[in-house]
This record gives C-alpha cells, structure tokens and sequence, in this order.
C-alpha cells in the first residue's frame, strides 16, 4: 500500500494471483498482484474468472500453471524501489509453487525488498496481507512488519479436502493407479499445510466421514486457541461447503459468512480438482 511517513519510506505490498484477492480488496491495499497463469489444451490464460475456469478444466485434455516470471519481479521491483518504495512480497507456499523462489532471487538486485514465504495459499495470503497492511497504517518500521508477519504464519491453519484424484493425477502428483484405486472406492482425502508442506492426514471413505475428519483434526490441532476467522475457498464444492459450515457452528458456534464463501483462482483448482475445499483459519 502507498503511505507515506515523513522521513520514512513509502512501504508496497506485492503478491500473486494465488491470494485469492478480490477486485476491491487489490484496490483497498492497493497492491500489485502479479498473475499466476494457466494454461488448457495449449491456450494460455492471464485473465478468466474462476468459475469459467472450472467448466473448461471438465473437458480440457491437460491444463497446467505458470508462475511469474523473474523478469517481472525484476521489472515490479525496480518499478517501486526507484519510485522510494520499500517492498513486502508474500506469496503462496514454497511447497506448491516455485513464485516464492523466484521473487527471492530477484530481491537479491535491490535493497529494501522483503519476500515472505507465507506457508499458506488463497485466503490464508490475504490475512497475513491484512495483518501487514494494518502495521504499515500504524507507521511500523519494514523490517519489524517482516518479522512479525513471519510470526504471524502461526496463526493460520490450512486444510484441503479433496473429493476426487483426479487432478493430483494429471498433475503428476499421484500415480494414475493410486488415482483409479482412490475414485473406485470412493476415497476422500484431507490434506494439511503444516510448516509449508502439503501432506496427507487421512483418507476417509465417503463425504460424511471426510468432514467428520476435518472437525476432529481442527479441533487437535486449535487446542486451546479460538478462532478469529474462517474461510472456505473452494471449486464449486456446494455440497461440502454445506456440510462443513453447519458442522463449524455445531462444534465451534462459528458461523461461517457468505462473504467468506468464495470460489477459488484456477493457480489452486487446477491441482485440486473440483469439488476440493480449504479450509482456512485465524487462530488467536
């Protein structure tokens, strides 16, 4: 965001396309957000929406994502540091895709430019940008907003439950015989970003259990914490969507808004799969 603070430097959050950020929350933070594209049967998107996106992934061959390029960082980074900016770049986990790495390496041509790996994806992003924004609004020094925000991530639990294998197979991130053998017998999988990595909890058989899963393993995992937010990003996942927020205001009397129902950018769905769900929570 553009603040200025007297003698002190201006402050710019950049991230990518991943944060799942809506029109008027880049404009709100007034961020760069640099495009994670995709591609389906050889035709290159910058800019689809999310669910058009999904319906051409149904019938598409192959489809696959790229991450920004390092010549953009290079050009965003030298765009702002010349205009007096100090930068904060977060961007999705290292783990699902190599933009953090990238924009490190490019960081390295310039001072003043801090790149977080924020262990997490879609809105998990947007609430460590928030956090970030809320400090730089307050006039906190950069490298202090660094390290706070790197403390941050330990508030932010991320779960995914996927309904089928399907795109974890044509992905390459599953034999296409674990794939067959898991839609057969209608195995449901969740999934958990823990330390950046996405692993697999459990495997359950069928969507009741699959949610029962969920709840048992937020519920480890919170403690003795509260929740300050939930958010469910998912890829046209109505039915589990349903399922999950009636079972959150049964076990926690959280009611999940409708505003914090949102379909997620093709740089998630396309490993996911439709019907996949996260689940991302703000943990105080």
């Amino acid at each position: 965001t553009l603040i200025s603070r007297g003698k002190m430097k201006k402050i710019k959050i950049i991230t990518d396309s991943a944060s799942d950020l809506n029109k008027e929350e880049i404009e709100k933070f007034n961020i760069e957000v640099l495009p994670i594209t995709v591609t389906v049967d050889g035709v290159e998107y910058k800019d689809i929406s999310n669910e058009e996106y999904i319906y051409k992934m149904r019938g598409a061959k192959n489809f696959f994502t790229s991450q920004p390029s390092l010549g953009l960082f290079l050009e965003k980074y030298e765009k702002w540091t010349s205009l007096g900016y100090e930068i904060i770049s977060i961007h999705i986990s290292d783990s699902l895709s190599g933009t953090y790495k990238t924009a490190l390496s490019a960081s390295k041509e310039f001072e003043g430019v801090y790149v977080i790996d924020s262990m997490t994806a879609s809105v998990g992003i947007k609430y460590l940008i928030k956090y970030c924004y809320d400090m730089i609004n307050k006039g906190i020094d950069i490298s202090d907003i660094y390290g706070r925000v790197l403390e941050k991530r330990q508030d932010i639990f991320t779960y995914v439950t996927i309904d089928t294998l399907d795109n974890l197979v044509k992905g390459g991130r599953l034999r296409k015989t674990a794939g067959l053998i898991g839609n057969l017998f209608n195995l449901k999988i969740l999934t958990k970003l823990e330390n950046g990595e996405l692993k697999l909890v459990e495997k359950a058989r069928g969507k009741r259990k699959l949610v029962a899963l969920l709840i048992k393993t937020i519920r480890g995992d919170l403690e003795s914490r509260k929740i300050k937010k939930i958010s469910l990003v998912n890829v046209l996942s109505y039915e589990y969507v349903n399922m999950i927020k009636d079972e959150i205001l049964r076990e926690f009397d959280y009611d999940i808004k409708e505003e914090d129902i949102i379909i997620t950018t093709p740089a998630i769905s396309t490993h996911t799969g439709e019907k996949a769900v996260g689940i991302v929570i703000e943990a105080i």
